[in-house]
């Protein structure tokens, strides 16, 4: 690997329209943990293969989620803390993805007993109903973005009902979330990349932390009622904590189904015996949510800092290194996946680190699952064919893959 291979994996447009797995596939045979030369003013480890990446993971004592943050800076001026509020927030600790033990495991567990199997089973009914009021506003058959038009609605419409936003607030909510994901995207810009998703994070923040203030007063059975009346040791979350933790939940509550449905349904409009596989057999849209997100990578990577020197895949660590590892690398593994680059609805196991792995494995993730299985059904029903009726557009961004566009025909089923 040279120079110019390691900027292009921090590279935002590169992410959108080049190869990044001609990399990764080069860096599991070759040098799976590779000290990729930074254009942040400092290098880091890619970790590539999907072993190495559960190491990395599952131990945070040794790699830490806070001392820096979870995922790399969009740009190399936010390495310094000051000039982030995100970064900030982060490494502050206030937003569950960044904590450290001894404080995370405490939060996640109450955070938890909101996603749990259980009690996302018993939210299919009103997922259905969801999807069905936003099938019920599209064309039976004709013309439509399938990642704006349905592939978004769907998670913002269930996470904003779940923290009880204000139907009249989604639309700005919806604009931060992108000017977050994507500051690169002109159609997002507000000024600068950094000046777009510092407008954002603050906008997100302040929003959700003054509901939460609300809330408090008069906490009811919403998301953001739930984060009002927490405690830790016996301690309620601060301001920062009630904003960042908010933001988290409008940013990751939309994210992985949003963009693994496009990626998913891409792939069924490239491979149509896939497509008629879950036609044939129902009980594959209970595995395809799994292959769309394994597919998909809706987070392409996680960010650790060292906090020992430690090995890994035969390379010495020092205290303080970063430690990216890049799941959408580790989940087309030939080691862990049979024919890893072949879209398989019915894959099983399907062992993807999509979620995360370890103490951090996202706590939306049943959630995500029962979204796109019930998505799927309902979409299939009233379906006859998908087709592509112009080029997908991938989003500018190291962190978070997905669709911005993605236009399709759709045809009305016999």
């Amino acid at each position: 690997m040279n120079r110019d291979t390691d900027l292009q994996l921090q590279d935002p447009k590169f992410f959108a329209t080049g190869d990044t797995h001609a990399i990764w596939n080069q860096l599991r045979r070759e040098d799976p943990v590779h000290w990729t030369e930074g254009r942040f003013g400092r290098g880091f480890w890619s970790v590539t293969r999907h072993a190495d990446v559960q190491s990395v993971l599952r131990n945070n004592v040794a790699f830490s989620s806070n001392r820096f943050g979870p995922s790399l800076p969009t740009r190399p001026e936010l390495i310094d803390v000051k000039q982030s509020e995100h970064a900030r927030l982060q490494q502050s600790g206030a937003i569950l993805n960044s904590m450290d033990l001894p404080k995370h495991p405490k939060m996640r567990q109450q955070m938890m007993s909101r996603f749990t199997p259980k009690v996302v089973a018993s939210m299919a009914d009103k997922v259905r109903t969801v999807v069905s009021g936003i099938l019920d506003g599209l064309p039976a058959h004709g013309q439509i973005d399938f990642a704006t038009d349905i592939a978004a609605r769907l998670p913002i419409t269930i996470i904003f009902r779940m923290m009880e936003i204000p139907e009249f607030d989604w639309p700005m909510l919806f604009r931060y979330a992108n000017m977050h994901t994507a500051p690169e995207e002109p159609e997002y810009a507000i000024g600068t990349p950094i000046e777009t998703r510092e407008r954002a994070v603050r906008g997100m923040v302040d929003y959700c932390r003054e509901l939460a203030l609300e809330r408090r007063k008069h906490p009811g059975e919403d998301l953001l009622s739930m984060l009002a009346t927490l405690e830790v040791d016996g301690v309620q979350l601060n301001a920062d904590e009630l904003g960042a933790n908010g933001l988290m939940f409008v940013i990751a509550g939309q994210e992985t189904t949003r963009n693994s449905l496009s990626a998913g349904v891409l792939e069924l409009i490239r491979h149509p015996d896939e497509l008629d596989r879950m036609r044939a057999d129902p009980r594959l849209f209970k595995s395809a949510p799994d292959e769309f997100i394994r597919w998909g990578n809706p987070v392409a990577h996680l960010l650790r800092t060292a906090t020992t020197q430690i090995e890994l895949g035969g390379k010495l660590i020092k205290d303080g290194d970063w430690v990216v590892s890049w799941i959408a690398s580790a989940n087309r593994d030939d080691a862990v996946f049979v024919d890893p680059f072949r879209f398989d609805v019915g894959r099983t196991p399907n062992p993807h680190v999509a979620f995360g792995f370890g103490p951090h494995f996202c706590i939306g993730a049943f959630l995500a699952r029962l979204e796109i299985q019930i998505l799927m059904e309902l979409l299939l029903r009233r379906v006859g064919g998908i087709t592509l009726a112009g080029e997908p557009e991938q989003v500018s961004s190291i962190q978070f893959c997905g669709y911005k566009s993605l236009p399709v025909q759709l045809s009305p089923r016999a």
